[in-house]
């Protein structure tokens, strides 16, 4: 979950690896589209906002703001501050604000009078004259300019001009949690107001646009969201297993359906398991599975094909994924159970992808040694900063955050890398202490098990370089330097299937319709496994065609009926069929 995003680089947590795409921005219900006011000194008097209003996205349009925290006797003055600076620091890379930190006890007028970005309930900024509290907050629920929502548990978002200065902004933000912080540091909502239970908006709407404390909701321009769960009302199926208790549409699930999908979870679930330590005592996890994304998003908030929200032992899925036996999601639940949150996206989904044990096919060692053979591979500060790591492409970000865990799990045991999964403040400085290391020891020590990796995982590495020069040649059409790096890959992987295929197609084109015929009867010639039929069966037809370039037609028809008589492939006795009426000719190779 949804991404390291913008948000849209890391999801709460991200898709069990088949592979992922990344996720959108979490809980974003709109992008911003303008600015607050294209004349903001400007008395607004319509009492409705005009179709194209951005609402509380506008506030990611400005040039500065001030964050500010609260400070009370009751709050957690240190996680607070830290989750504003998280926050700033966010907007600063992101958007490009100019940013301040401040403490709601030591706000300075002129910051009053400026656009504020004010977090947490108990915010003291709101006891200045002018700037009363427009909302009611405690354990028996949310009270807001005549709302009553009965769960304490809702946030609130809130945007508004500053009644302390009419061409200022303020948007408040109720959520002070470094463990969904990072995740969703404030919602880009196309409202002016919305109430949200974790990253669904339940309510949500706009003020009037008038020049009055408190704002006055447009109740024409509101909307109230289902609050009974992932399926659609009336059509809510409940099914559970030993350690599932799962909702879904039976509209799309049927329940027989719904028992496969629980015993691939508790596959997935007994991989964690393997990977991370026992279960506690009473463990269950929360599913709900819906049909695909766009239902995903409107029923949870988050529009990721898969997501977990580790804090209240729950995943949410698309059906597809359901069927999956990846470990992902439920590495993330257990974890959180077993070690405590985490505060850093590269120690959580790496754990997650560690856990996995590869990345996009790759065991990750091999993976980092790729990425450190490339000069791809992150230094351990650009992993524990959230806003470096954001700007990272998802198969550095995660690829390589998945190889760093795996190497504190192996070099430093699992003991301390649960202990480092689980800091309060996670840095290059705070990972370094707790190993007992000091900060460049730490980066050297990373550096030095990834140059170990590249010499272990030299003859991949070569031939990845053979295939991407390959790839390269192809583009250009250098079909005899295509040939040539093909033979160079093939040096490192004998006899390699897809290779020798891709050779023998190099060679045709590049007229060594000789050399192409003893490739491909080398391919034929070789044992071939199940899974590798495919093959055989364009083997026969490729080799069909280059007899016919030759002009060697009855041993052309000989390898037609050799594919006809092979069960049929993406239409490869359509083709041969048609090769056995019209002879391949030098036009049909391209």
């Amino acid at each position: 979950m949804p991404r390291l995003i913008p948000i849209a680089v890391l999801a709460v947590c991200l898709a069990s690896r088949a592979p992922a795409q990344a996720p959108p921005a979490a809980a974003e219900v709109a992008a911003p589209s303008a600015s607050p006011s294209s004349n903001p000194g400007a008395e607004a008097e319509s009492l409705h906002h005009p179709a194209d209003y951005p609402g509380a996205a506008a506030f990611m349009n400005l040039e500065t703001a001030t964050v500010v925290y609260p400070t009370r006797s009751d709050v957690d003055v240190d996680v607070a501050k830290a989750s504003a600076l998280a926050r700033a620091r966010w907007l600063e890379k992101t958007f490009h604000m100019r940013v301040e930190v401040v403490g709601d006890d030591r706000i300075t007028e002129s910051q009053r009078k400026g656009n504020l970005l004010i977090l947490g309930w108990g915010n003291r900024v709101w006891e200045a004259d002018g700037l009363t509290r427009p909302f009611a907050h405690g354990p028996d629920g949310l009270k807001f300019l005549g709302l009553t929502e009965a769960d304490p548990d809702f946030d609130l978002l809130l945007f508004h001009r500053n009644p302390l200065a009419w061409d200022s902004f303020v948007l408040f933000w109720s959520r002070i949690d470094p463990e969904r912080d990072r995740i969703q540091p404030v919602p880009r909502a196309g409202s002016d107001w919305a109430i949200y239970r974790d990253f669904y908006p339940v309510r949500q709407g706009m003020f009037k646009p008038l020049r009055t404390w408190p704002p006055q909701r447009d109740e024409t321009a509101e909307a109230q969201r289902s609050t009974a769960g992932p399926a659609r009302p009336g059509r809510l199926g409940r099914a559970s297993s030993e350690h599932y208790d799962m909702t879904f549409d039976k509209g799309t699930i049927s329940d027989e359906e719904a028992k496969v999908i629980l015993k691939a979870r508790e596959a997935a679930l007994q991989k964690a398991v393997a990977g991370l330590g026992p279960l506690p005592q009473g463990f269950r996890i929360q599913l709900g599975v819906y049909a695909d994304e766009t239902d995903k998003r409107q029923h949870s908030g988050v529009g990721d094909p898969t997501h977990a929200m580790p804090w209240e032992l729950s995943i949410d899925m698309v059906r597809r994924y359901a069927h999956s036996t990846a470990p992902h999601e439920e590495a993330h639940v257990l974890a959180r159970s077993l070690y405590g949150p985490c505060y850093a996206t590269a120690l959580c989904e790496g754990l997650a992808v560690a856990v996995e044990g590869s990345w996009h096919g790759k065991a990750l060692p091999a993976y980092a040694a790729m990425l450190r053979a490339g000069k791809n591979l992150p230094q351990a500060a650009s992993l524990l900063d959230e806003e470096t790591l954001r700007a990272l492409p998802d198969d550095v970000a995660f690829g390589a955050s998945g190889a760093f865990v795996t190497w504190l799990r192996t070099a430093y045991g699992n003991e301390a890398a649960a202990r480092v999964y689980a800091l309060p403040s996670p840095s290059l400085a705070s990972v370094a202490r707790t190993l007992g290391l000091k900060d460049d020891a730490l980066e050297a020590a990373w550096r030095g098990w990834a140059d170990a990796q590249v010499g272990s995982h030299k003859s991949d590495l070569d031939f990845q370089a053979a295939e991407a020069d390959a790839k390269e040649r192809m583009k250009t059409g250098d079909w005899p330097g295509m040939a040539e790096a093909l033979r160079r890959a093939l040096t490192v992987k004998p006899g390699d299937p897809q290779v020798t295929f891709n050779l023998a197609s190099a060679q045709m084109r590049a007229g060594d319709l000789a050399g192409a015929a003893t490739t491909l009867k080398g391919l034929l010639a070789s044992d071939l496994k199940p899974e590798e039929a495919r093959f055989r069966v364009f083997g026969h037809y490729q080799l069909g065609r280059v007899y016919d370039l030759l002009g060697r037609r009855e041993e052309a028809l000989r390898e037609y009926d050799a594919v006809l008589s092979l069960p049929d492939d993406h239409g490869s006795h359509s083709l041969a069929t048609e090769r056995k009426t019209t002879p391949a000719t030098k036009d049909d190779l391209d």
